[in-house]
């Protein structure tokens, strides 16, 4: 049985690390948690979802928005995280 969410997400994670990047200058790998239930005590606000923004091969790629809209808005301020210029959403 296949996992489709999960699927579509590795298919379009594999595609971005795999396809060559065209700009000359690379950014900075990484991944930056907005949303998430667990974890150490930050500035972030924590509830039940996960939202993760995935910068890769000057790629950006948003995977999901957690479970609230304010607390999104207010994670993605916290981490001084802009949004406006993203490659991908996997909602």
């Amino acid at each position: 049985m296949c996992n489709r969410p999960g699927t579509i997400a590795a298919l379009v994670a594999a595609m971005v690390l795999l396809w060559p990047s065209v700009s000359a200058a690379q950014a900075e790998n990484r991944i930056t948690v907005l949303y998430d239930a667990f974890g150490k005590p930050s500035e972030l606000k924590k509830d039940w979802g996960f939202s993760a923004l995935v910068e890769v091969n000057g790629k950006r790629i948003l995977f999901d928005t957690g479970n609230n809209a304010n607390i999104f808005a207010h994670n993605t301020q916290a981490k001084g995280v802009d949004l406006t210029d993203l490659d991908f959403a996997v909602i």
